[in-house]
Parts: structure tokens; C-alpha cells; sequence
């Protein structure tokens, strides 16, 4: 813990980034459930996000055309190499809106500010927590992401990087954490990027096929497809479709027919838009969180 002293010493830092057109801030921070996990936190009413970077605490709030980020000890690279990852910064679209000249509901969900994902500080944040949405209701994902941060973290606030997770064992973080089956894949997954033995920013890697990503991250344990086209989805990459049963049921509800061939009629419903199919999926059932009336 610092002291009052060493708090006030730390420098804050103040960056504005330009914002793409079409952009919005509330579509990009509730484009999935990350910014209901901790270290995130959303005022809506506020319009401000804050999260947690390397130990230091972060807000942002957009501003116009520009996004503001402030943090604590940070420098101003470092916060605006955060602000670019967590809201998606580098996911270029405009090929994609080209392209829904003939889909008007897409063409509108995109421009509303849809199609960005809010990411973690960094890709293990990603990737844990999308290996801790696996099976599993959304209440018992929280409440592992949040006894994980606790147990890991050394100020209990932030969320760990590999080294703090690969620290513990199997049997102590299916104790703690509560993570049952899970335990085994995150430490072994923690300890395998801790030690380099696998290059997870090469998972962000935007020359790399995203079939090759898919691939390399269902060689870990405890990634199945859901898991690894759901990561890709975060990272900006819309080839596959990350079906789950919430997907499923959403679908059906939209498009009723046989549960039988959900996935079948989901696959050439969205074929159309090529290497965007699972954005356009995703634009489509996520678009009631973003009406007017939420």
C-alpha cells in the first residue's frame, strides 16, 4: 500500500485521442459483458469507464470527437496504448459499412457505434476471462473473475498478469478462485505465457489469418471453439461466429424454426458477409441493448 505522501506524489497523465466517425462510447463499453466485470467500471449516467492499467487507475470518457484518458504514474504512450486496445481503436470498418448498402437495419446498428468490442488492458485479460465465461451462468463468471483478482492480484483491485496467476497451483486456485475444471487450464495457461513458452501478443497479430489464430488458440487447454472465436471476436476478428446457448436462443427468438438446425440456418443466414459473419450476427442480436429506450 502507498502512503498518503506517495499518493500525492504520483503524476497524473491526461491524453485526447481523435475518435473514428460513428463512434460511440456507451455502444463500445456495453458491445459485451467486460465492462461488468472487474477491474472495470461503468457510470453510465456519468459517462465514464474506469478500469485499472498496469496497477494504475484509469478513466475514460469521450468528449466530442475525442476520447480522454487519465491515469495515475502512467505515461501518456502508455495510457494512449491502452485507450487504442480497450476501445478497439485499430478495428477498421469502413469496409464493412461499404458493404451493407443493402442491409439497412446493419448498415444503421453499425453507425449507431456498434462494431467495436471493449477489451481488457492487455490480451491475457481477455483470454482469462473468456476461459471463465465457459459453462458457466454470467453471476458464477463474476464472482470468479472478482475471487481471482483478489487472490492474485498484489493490491486486489487490478487484474493479474500471468506471473502473479502462475503462482498458484491447480488445487489452490479451484479453492479459491472456485473455478472447478477451469483451475488446471488457467494455471497451465499462466504458466505458459509467464515463461514464453507461448506468445500471446501474437494472437493480436492483425497479418496473421485468422483461421491460424483460431488454431493456435485451441491448442490450450480448456479453450474449446466457443472460447476461441469468442476471444477472436473481442480481438476484432469476425470470420467465425462464437455460438453459445445464449446465441442460440436469441436467434431463435428472432427467427423462429426447428432448435435442430439453429446452427445450420445461423451459418447461411450470416454467410453473406464473409470475414464480417459474426459481426453481422452480433450487430443483429445485440441490437435491442442499444435502442433508445436502454
Amino acid at each position: 500500500m502507498r502512503s498518503a505522501r506517495d499518493q500525492a506524489l504520483v503524476t497524473k497523465t491526461r491524453v485526447s485521442l481523435p475518435l473514428p466517425s460513428h463512434f460511440s462510447f456507451d455502444a463500445v463499453v456495453r458491445s459485451h459483458g467486460w465492462y461488468d466485470l472487474p477491474p472495470f467500471s461503468y457510470d453510465r449516467a456519468a459517462g465514464t469507464l474506469a478500469t485499472r492499467v498496469e496497477g494504475r487507475p484509469v478513466v475514460f470518457r469521450a468528449r466530442g470527437a475525442r476520447l480522454l484518458a487519465e491515469g495515475d504514474g502512467l505515461s501518456a504512450a502508455r495510457l494512449r496504448a491502452a485507450a487504442r486496445r480497450i476501445f478497439s481503436l485499430d478495428v477498421e470498418l469502413s469496409a464493412f459499412d461499404a458493404a451493407l448498402s443493402a442491409d439497412p437495419s446493419l448498415r444503421r446498428a453499425l453507425r449507431r457505434g456498434g462494431g467495436r468490442m471493449l477489451r481488457g488492458a492487455d490480451v491475457f485479460e481477455d483470454a482469462v476471462k473468456m476461459l471463465l465465461t465457459t459453462n458457466c451462468s454470467w453471476e458464477a463468471t463474476r464472482g470468479m473473475v472478482r475471487r481471482l483478482i483478489e487472490l492474485a492480484s498484489p493490491d486486489g483491485l487490478s487484474f493479474p498478469g500471468p506471473d502473479a496467476v502462475a503462482r498458484f497451483s491447480p488445487a489452490v486456485l479451484r479453492l479459491r478462485v472456485r473455478c472447478g475444471y477451469r483451475a488446471r487450464s488457467l494455471s497451465r495457461f499462466a504458466r505458459r505465457v509467464a515463461s514464453g513458452r507461448l506468445d500471446l501478443p501474437s494472437w493480436e497479430d492483425r497479418s496473421r489469418p485468422a483461421a491460424e489464430i483460431r488454431d493456435a488458440i485451441l491448442e490450450e487447454d480448456g479453450f474449446g471453439p466457443y472460447a476461441a472465436e469468442g476471444l477472436l471476436r473481442i480481438l476484432g476478428r469476425h470470420d467465425y461466429l462464437a455460438l453459445d446457448s445464449w446465441v442460440r436462443q436469441k436467434y431463435r427468438s428472432l427467427h423462429p424454426g426447428s432448435k435442430k438446425k439453429t446452427d445450420a440456418s445461423i451459418a447461411r443466414r450470416y454467410a453473406r458477409h464473409g470475414d464480417y459473419r459474426g459481426l453481422a450476427m452480433w450487430l443483429e442480436l445485440t441490437d435491442e441493448w442499444h435502442s433508445s429506450k436502454n
